[in-house]
């Protein structure tokens, strides 16, 4: 009986929680399964070496594909940072326009601000420092050490705030800054795959070969693209809710939420 009290439990939060972003049970479950697809696609690659080199290398399919969300990214932020601000939530509009102009950089960073597209020559001085002799500021001493902190801090935010808002705050409607800055439920998976390979890399394999090294690009396409949806998802309630209601609690089985 506890088992089972706890298995309806959950469910009844799940509910909620697609009610609240308004998604339909299918697309909470597609959600939920493409971080997986992406792992299995990984590892079933790595017998095959020319495919993982096509799908893990630079310039590889994993590589370009976070280069589309960085895109997009930037066009998502820069319309939710617009819609925040008109309706006077200022501080997560000043967030959100900063996580857009942060997303301009990564995506410059990713592709070396195109010296791989139109082949110019790294400069003698960046070159000198650079471990990979790119024109990017990522493989510069220590920075990608840290880049890499900031992504897993990300990562565990975005896994512990969906599980605090419905257990701490669980009696609380969820507010703009909540929908802001907690995603959804079936949203996990997408951080936790990065997380999990990133922790790994960090506690038990500073140094890996080829192999796992090149595995990281599938974790930061998951990453990437747990962000774009999220983003997605967060401007579709927006423009769902009116805006001379903002400050209006809003219950997680409101009909009108649910798509």
């Amino acid at each position: 009986m506890h088992v089972r009290g706890i298995a309806t439990q959950g469910r009844s939060v799940w509910a909620a929680d697609e009610a609240e972003w308004g998604l339909s049970p299918r697309a909470a479950r597609i959600l939920l399964a493409i971080p997986f697809v992406i792992a299995i696609v990984g590892v079933a690659a790595v017998p095959i070496r020319p495919v993982y080199r096509v799908l893990a290398n630079e310039d590889g399919v994993a590589e370009w594909g976070q280069f589309v969300c960085l895109a997009l990214l930037i066009i998502l932020y820069a319309r939710l940072g617009w819609e925040l601000w008109r309706r006077d939530h200022r501080w997560l509009a000043m967030l959100y326009g900063a996580a857009m102009v942060g997303m301009v950089f990564i995506a410059g960073e990713e592709i070396s601000w195109g010296q791989r597209l139109f082949g110019w020559v790294t400069p003698a001085e960046l070159e000198a420092v650079n471990n990979q002799g790119e024109s990017n500021l990522h493989n510069v001493g220590s920075v990608l050490k840290i880049f890499n902190l900031v992504i897993l801090g990300i990562c565990l935010a975005a896994m512990v705030g969906p599980v605090v808002r419905w257990t701490a705050w669980r009696a609380r409607p969820r507010s703009v800054a909540g929908y802001a800055l907690i995603p959804p439920l079936a949203v996990i998976p997408f951080f936790g795959f990065e997380f999990a390979y990133r922790s790994i890399r960090l506690l038990f394999l500073p140094t890996p070969r080829y192999t796992l090294t090149k595995y990281s690009e599938f974790g930061e396409l998951s990453f990437y693209l747990g962000l774009v949806v999220f983003a997605v998802l967060l401007l579709r309630v927006l423009r769902r809710r009116a805006p001379e209601a903002e400050e209006a609690a809003i219950d997680p089985l409101r009909p009108s939420l649910q798509g």
